[in-house]
């Protein structure tokens, strides 16, 4: 059986602008980190993928990047960005060039749309929008152009800023991808069946915390009860006293 092929385009390129005001945050730099972590993730999957820049001085136009999905005969098209809007505006959104909700492209949105929303990503509005953008006008395959987060937004700029956060895009992305190729998530060797090991996403947060003694290092993968939440609380002193 014939490998699906991804074609994944890291958005924009050395020199482009789009970034945080205050100069802390470039989008280009986000967008090929982002593929970094979320490509070899594909390819643990049995996935073909084709990027649209071999390297990060690379700076293709929205054309050229069209015509390497083309040329590859790509099942599929991911851009990957942050977004730019006023202050307020916040969230994930993933973009098509069209609708109805039952093409191929829409179907694909809506995949990656409900495992980002599972990781606990905001969406967005609804999550999901249209434009006639280059990249997605001019594939023959299901594109996407995803919008992980307003980098113009001072919580989506502090996510989009940590590691651990891309981590868990890059693996959100990465599942809703299988689910619309029909594949069958495989855990990243390590981690499956290994109870104590956090995911690689939270692997740096849960040493933190246990570290502070937030949590005492056992059950990263356990659902928090109640009584345990009051028990964080406590030790991070957001309780007040007893009597208080």
């Amino acid at each position: 059986m014939s490998k699906s092929i991804v074609c994944l385009d890291p958005g924009h390129g050395p020199g482009c602008v789009n970034g945080a005001p205050d100069g802390s945050y470039k989008e280009c730099e986000f967008t090929w980190d982002l593929y970094t972590r979320l490509r070899p993730l594909l390819e643990a999957q049995g996935i073909t993928v084709v990027g649209t820049r071999e390297q990060e001085s690379d700076y293709p136009s929205l054309s050229a990047r069209a015509s390497v999905s083309n040329r590859a005969g790509a099942d599929l098209f991911v851009s990957l960005h942050s977004n730019a809007a006023g202050s307020a505006a916040r969230g994930f959104v993933a973009f098509t060039s069209a609708p109805p909700e039952t093409a191929a492209r829409n179907k694909l949105a809506a995949a990656v749309i409900n495992r980002i929303h599972a990781a606990g990503v905001v969406l967005w509005g609804s999550g999901l929008a249209h434009e006639l953008y280059t990249v997605l006008a001019s594939t023959t395959a299901p594109a996407v152009l995803l919008e992980y987060g307003f980098h113009t937004n001072d919580q989506d700029l502090a996510l989009l800023k940590d590691t651990a956060y891309r981590d868990k895009l890059a693996q959100a992305t990465c599942a809703g991808v299988c689910d619309y190729l029909g594949l069958e998530v495989k855990e990243p060797e390590g981690e499956s069946g290994q109870p104590n090991q956090p995911d690689g996403w939270a692997r740096e947060a849960w040493s933190k915390a246990a570290a502070a003694g937030i949590f005492d290092g056992t059950r990263p993968r356990d659902q928090l009860t109640r009584q345990e939440a009051a028990v964080v609380l406590d030790r991070l002193g957001l309780l007040p006293g007893k009597g208080a």
